[in-house]
C-alpha cells in the first residue's frame, strides 16, 4: 500500500466518523440535507473500502482532496448544513 493510499484512508475514516457521530442540538430535520451527508457517508465509505482491499489506485490528488474534505467536516464539525452555508 503507498503512502498516498494511506493519507486517503486516514482522512476518509476520520470524516466518517465525524459524519457518523454528528447529533443535531435543537435544529430542525432537513431530508435535503440528510441525504446529502448520506451520499457524502457512501462515496467516503466506498473509496475507503476500494482502496483498503486494494482494488483501486491512489495518486497523491486523491489524497489531496479526501485530506481537504476531512478538515472541511473537522471544521463543521460533522455538520453537513454548515458545509453548505456561506458566510461573508
Amino acid at each position: 500500500m503507498s503512502a498516498a493510499a494511506i493519507v486517503l484512508l486516514i482522512a476518509n475514516l476520520i470524516s466518517i466518523a465525524l459524519l457518523m457521530g454528528y447529533r443535531p442540538r435543537g435544529s430542525k430535520h432537513k431530508p435535503a440535507v440528510s441525504w446529502c451527508a448520506f451520499a457524502i457517508l457512501c462515496a467516503l465509505i466506498s473509496q475507503a473500502v476500494d482502496v483498503g482491499l486494494d482494488h483501486g489506485r491512489v495518486s497523491w490528488s486523491d489524497a489531496f482532496v479526501s485530506v481537504i474534505l476531512a478538515v472541511l467536516v473537522i471544521r463543521a464539525r460533522g455538520n453537513v448544513a454548515s458545509l453548505t452555508r456561506c458566510k461573508s
